[in-house]
């Protein structure tokens, strides 16, 4: 189905003149405007990433945009670097894509992206397969994109027998549902019974005898990924999950308001701030506090050798920061002398009523960190930071379940030939995290997470450390 016959570009000059003269000669009406018809296709095209009040402001024509099955075609720089400002920006592009534009960093994602909505229409969501020729250039790039996601730790492609499981699986296994075929014109189209939408590609686009077509397998894929996803987006509604969506999450509110009654303003320790955590179903480590070396020692004993152990207090730093914590504590002795040394460590005397940690071992994984900020104009924001990912991930909260998914999908394995990550729990985590600071609003300024642990396949997934900023 054709999407729209005419599509307005709102981009900076040459860029815009750029792609004007790339969509003409593929026979697609383009224009210029700086107030699109209604019924157009609009590719627009930011030269800076958007401010939080930029991104509400074009949220609401995105989302007018998606309601009516033409999402916009958002150029946007990526968003780079550390700091406040990153965070902003990985924010506001994050607000775009909830309130459903179909997001590209890539320019020949993008254009190809513009004609596969024109000239095919919108996909289900971002699954697709390759089918081309053995031996074939468009094959060839296929399996270099599968080597790529290779060795970014990501699931690697299957090679499928044939035209029957629809040839190279570029985004799952061969005969797993597919949303687009991209297959080889000279192959003729896939059969009728295949799933998903057919869409042909040019392996260059000089090679191109028809201008309805694709061109190259990687800005073709691209393209697929980026209205794919805002097509997903579109199905289970824009914007941030309601609020309401947290009376799945099983709440233990007798213990949520135990503890609220408890706390005062101010900042909150890693004890505290998990006791709240663990009122929504978030997981976290099993630990309690004790007040002296016996029942740090009981605690132990409890937990399970070997254990951990850190100081009590809601004044320490985290534990990136240089709270000291004392690790494989394997005996009662041990634990005895750790009790003293952590709490020398942070400067606070035993004689003082100090108190210590007892933690279990933590699982081993890949470790992220997390954060939930009420950003300006853009309301509360998860923003999830993964070593090695080229970015800083955000979504708004409280967070739909496909923007958990996609948060977590920034955590890989850290060597080819891991064990995936429990993306999935780490999705659950960050999900129930969300809904609490937003149904606290008024309560909680922030909540850091600065150790989050996501274990491989059959391992747990839970927050190491914590603290949260609350007022009155």
């Amino acid at each position: 189905m054709v999407a729209a016959n005419r599509v307005c570009v709102i981009a900076p000059a040459q860029l815009g003149a750029t792609a004007l003269a790339a969509l003409r000669a593929r026979g697609i009406d383009a224009r210029t405007a700086d107030a699109p018809h209604p019924d157009d296709v609009v590719a627009w095209a930011l030269d800076t990433a958007p401010t939080g009040a930029a991104a509400v402001e074009l949220g609401a024509a995105c989302g007018r945009a998606a309601t009516a099955g033409r999402p916009v075609l958002l150029l946007a720089p990526s968003p780079r670097g550390t700091g406040r400002a990153a965070i902003e920006r990985a924010a506001a592009i994050a607000y775009l894509r909830a309130h459903g534009a179909a997001l590209a960093h890539d320019v020949d994602a993008w254009l190809e992206a513009i004609v596969l909505l024109v000239r095919f229409g919108l996909p289900a969501g971002p699954r697709a397969a390759v089918v081309a020729p053995a031996g074939s250039w468009l094959e060839a790039q296929a399996i270099v994109l599968a080597g790529e996601a290779e060795l970014l730790g990501t699931r690697p492609p299957v090679i499928g027998p044939g035209l029957e499981a629809v040839g190279l699986s570029l985004t799952g296994g061969a005969h797993e549902p597919t949303d687009v075929v991209l297959y080889d014109p000279t192959l003729g189209p896939p059969p009728s019974s295949t799933p998903g939408l057919h869409v042909p590609v040019a392996a260059r686009g000089e090679l191109a005898s028809d201008a309805i077509v694709l061109h190259g397998a990687r800005a073709a894929l691209g393209a697929v990924a980026i209205l794919g996803r805002a097509a997903e987006r579109i199905a289970v509604g824009l914007g941030p999950a309601p609020t309401t969506a947290s009376a799945e999450l099983a709440i233990d509110d007798e213990r949520l308001r135990r503890q609220l009654a408890k706390i005062g303003e101010g900042r909150l320790g890693d004890h505290e701030t998990k006791v709240l955590l663990a009122a929504y179903g978030v997981p976290i480590t099993r630990q309690a506090v004790a007040t002296t070396p016996s029942a740090a020692v009981k605690l132990a004993r409890r937990a399970g050798y070997p254990v951990e152990i850190k100081p009590w207090g809601h004044d320490l730093p985290t534990e990136l920061a240089g709270c000291p914590v004392e690790k494989n504590i394997a005996s009662d002795a041990l634990v005895r002398q750790a009790f003293t040394s952590v709490l020398t460590a942070a400067s606070k005397p035993t004689s003082e009523g100090a108190a210590v940690i007892v933690r279990e071992t933590p699982p081993q994984g890949r470790e992220v960190s997390v954060s939930l900020l009420e950003l300006p104009k853009l309301g509360w924001t998860v923003v999830l930071d993964a070593p090695g990912a080229s970015q800083i991930a955000a979504a708004p909260a409280p967070l739909r379940l496909i923007d958990a998914m996609a948060l977590a999908r920034q955590v890989v394995a850290s060597r080819a030939g891991d064990p995936e990550p429990d993306r999935a729990g780490l999705a659950n985590l960050l999900r129930r995290v969300s809904h609490l600071v937003v149904d606290l609003e008024g309560r909680i300024t922030r909540i850091e997470l600065p150790r989050v642990v996501v274990g491989g396949r059959g391992a747990r997934t839970l927050v190491i450390d914590a603290f949260a900023e609350l007022t009155e």
